[in-house]
């Protein structure tokens, strides 16, 4: 596995040495959540979308789709005693609903044990991990459109 928890010092982070992420540095949820959706609503909208690079390899379209699904949300809400929202269709829907959500937070409920993992998670740290998954997503998708470009064009770059 590439990415996952650690207990370093003391402390639960998540980190990732393939896309770089990296739970122990500071930011804002909110903002960097946002940003993340936005990339990936955008990389949605790609003429490559719909293909996949490899066998393998999700298309832009189906990492959009699995980011959209609101589950880390969904288990967080259970968690916080809050209500659910629905599948998403977009990763605009799902950033709307995710900054609602999370706004709405009090310290005990970003505290809160969530479900639906194997070890304990906050809530903090379940929406820590979505962040890192969108983040990570976004990368495999620009890798993916690149794989694509490349291969269209090898044709050309191997006959000179």
């Amino acid at each position: 596995m590439t990415y996952g928890l650690r207990d370093l010092d003391g402390v639960r982070v998540e980190l990732c040495h393939e896309c770089g992420f990296d739970g122990r540095e500071p930011r804002h949820l909110g903002t960097t959540l946002a940003e993340a959706y936005a990339s990936l609503e955008r990389l949605r909208d790609h003429p490559d979308a719909g293909q996949r690079p490899d066998p393998e390899t999700w298309s832009g379209a189906e990492y959009a789709e699995h980011c959209s699904h609101g589950h880390i949300v969904a288990f967080c809400a259970r968690a916080a005693h809050r209500p659910d929202s629905a599948h998403l269709a977009s990763p605009a829907g799902a950033a709307a609903a995710t900054a609602e959500f999370i706004n709405e937070l009090s310290d005990a409920q970003w505290a809160a044990v969530t479900d639906g993992w194997p070890v304990e998670l906050s809530v903090r740290e379940a929406i820590t991990h979505l962040l890192h998954d969108l983040e990570h997503h976004v990368r495999d998708t620009r890798r993916g459109y690149a794989k694509l470009a490349l291969a269209r064009n090898i044709d050309v770059v191997t006959s000179r």
